[in-house]
């Protein structure tokens, strides 16, 4: 299997999402991959480009991502028109008081990154309050690694 860089870049505030980001990192490390990680505000468009795979991940506040994450996202319209993030492998992850707004906020990254990048995106991960943070972990583990064998096809 050839060798995937993947970026995890995330926004924390209570540190819930930058566990997940830490547990994504080991799962695409165990499967091979070069893993990068970066803050929201510290990644840039070359970052995005650099990388086969990338995991985006926000807490969810009223269920959508940060400031930071949103910033992200608006500047990456720069590489809209080269479509230079399709068919790279994504994955979003969202830390959240509660389901529902998890999910709303991984839709928002999703809809960003897959629907108007292009890009193939793996089913995002949700964590909340309600669930154990090893479980947690080990559902982020595994997407990690996942991103990292999809990244390196």
């Amino acid at each position: 299997m050839a060798t995937s860089s993947v970026l995890v870049v995330y926004d924390s505030k209570q540190e819930h999402t930058k566990r997940m980001a830490e547990a994504i990192r080991r799962g695409a490390e165990r499967a091979g991959a070069h893993v990068s990680v970066k803050m929201a505000e510290a990644c840039e468009g070359a970052d995005l480009t650099g990388a086969d795979g990338i995991a985006i991940g926000s807490p969810s506040y009223f269920s959508n991502v940060t400031w930071q994450v949103k910033k992200l996202i608006d500047e990456s319209i720069r590489l809209y028109g080269s479509r230079r993030l399709k068919d790279k492998a994504g994955l979003a992850f969202s830390s959240a008081g509660t389901e529902r707004d998890a999910k709303q906020c991984v839709k928002m990254i999703e809809l960003a990154f897959g629907s108007h990048h292009g890009m193939s995106m793996l089913p995002g991960v949700v964590a909340t309050d309600a669930q154990s943070a090893d479980d947690i972990a080990h559902r982020c583990e595994e997407a990690g690694g996942e991103l990292a064998r999809q990244a390196a096809e």
